[in-house]
């Protein structure tokens, strides 16, 4: 009888939803990551150098970023479905403006405005995992950083075997391919129905919410906590991409690159599908140190280890590193409700992503500086060990307004 009843309490899966959230997820980064395989066709187009097609790149990141302050603003002004489908819009039409544009200058200008629109909904995302998914929010957070995931392989995996070609090797016309999907979503976004159940819309849609309670609070602890761990999860991925071939070629490993790369990037897409299988992780500081702790490890195998022992050292890194990322992406709507989403989100988003910026440039600078590529990932790995003090020593997170 007690099983009879706790089947007949339990909520029901929304399906439609979590698909919803999973392609707005895939969205968020296959524009960014499918100029990097177009980007000599793009240095030929514009006579740009290899510093032009590195800021091509990093450009719309850095956006992503900063822009996840008005972002807040934004959300609270205009409302979450708003934010999402004109973040939306913005993304797409600066996408494409990229192929169209008549000097660098300008490209670089619509490279920034993409990241911006990216920010928007990438901000929103985390509430609206609260709005549409209301009694199966860590499920809800899973399934759209999965398709975050598999978006970044279809932006950087896709675009040359499959998108060049049906658009005649032509960049400019591969881009406005990348955007018809994309655009599918928007207006998917734009007309479906919300769930009945929405215990927090008034606080998250409502035009008369005070547009001050929806930036981050710099003085509380948790947003730094929060922030230094997320970037030390990203930096530790992204450095690793940034390089690796360079220190694969100095140890005359050349011929392992593409598939050590290929493998590496593939790691992120396995991490999501690990979270997706085990969503109660969510809001928990065991999974997130655990995965901390098996990153710095990776890191410190792929610095002082050479051939095949170094390559899994770096896979292990990447895994642990992505699964410690989508923990604590997804934590803001498991801990915060309402407009509390938002300002965590905006706050760690900025902190984080802001120093995993800096932080491989200061280890390009030691590896100039010393002649030892390695050195490029020592200040990043130094963070990382620095950041296990932010953990915390709670089972769980706590509630947070």
């Amino acid at each position: 009888m007690n099983k009879i009843r706790d089947n007949q309490s339990a909520p029901p899966i929304p399906f439609g939803m979590l698909l919803i959230l999973w392609l707005v997820g895939w969205t968020l980064r296959v524009p960014i990551l499918a100029a990097p395989p177009l980007a000599t066709r793009i240095a030929d187009a514009f006579g740009l150098g290899e510093a032009g097609v590195g800021a091509l790149t990093m450009l719309p990141i850095v956006a992503v970023a900063f822009g996840a302050i008005p972002a807040a603003w934004i959300i609270t002004r205009f409302g979450l479905r708003t934010a999402i489908v004109g973040g939306l819009l913005v993304m797409v039409v600066a996408s494409v403006a990229r192929g169209q544009v008549p000097s660098a200058t300008v490209l670089f200008v619509v490279s920034v405005i993409m990241g911006l629109g990216v920010a928007v909904f990438q901000t929103a995302l985390p509430a609206a995992t609260r709005v549409w998914t209301p009694r199966h929010v860590a499920l809800g957070s899973a399934v759209y950083l999965n398709g975050m995931m598999l978006g970044e392989l279809s932006g950087a995996g896709l675009t040359l075997p499959i998108v060049l070609p049906l658009a005649e090797g032509d960049w400019r016309l591969a881009l406005i391919l990348w955007a018809i999907p994309i655009l599918f979503i928007t207006a998917l976004v734009a007309l479906v129905r919300l769930p009945k159940e929405q215990t927090e819309v008034a606080d998250i849609d409502s035009p008369d919410t005070s547009t001050q309670s929806s930036l981050p609070k710099w003085n509380d602890t948790h947003v730094w906590q929060y922030g230094l761990l997320l970037s030390s999860s990203v930096v530790a991925f992204f450095v690793i991409n940034a390089y690796s071939g360079s220190i694969l070629r100095a140890r005359g490993e050349t011929d392992a690159l593409e598939g050590l790369l290929f493998a590496y990037n593939a790691t992120p897409l396995l991490a999501s599908f690990i979270v997706l299988a085990a969503p109660k992780w969510i809001g928990l500081r065991g999974p997130i140190a655990v995965s901390a702790v098996i990153a710095a490890i990776g890191m410190v195998g792929f610095i002082y280890l050479v051939g095949w022992a170094s390559w899994i050292s770096a896979l292990i890194a990447g895994l642990a590193a992505t699964v410690e990322l989508i923990l604590l992406v997804s934590l803001p709507p498991a801990i915060a409700k309402g407009i509390a989403v938002t300002r965590l989100s905006a706050g760690m988003t900025l902190i984080g992503f802001a120093i995993a910026f800096i932080l491989p440039l200061v280890g390009g600078w030691f590896a100039d500086n010393t002649g030892r590529i390695e050195m490029a990932l020592i200040p990043s790995l130094i963070f990382m060990v620095t950041a296990f003090a932010a953990l915390g020593r709670t089972s769980r997170y706590p509630s947070y307004e």
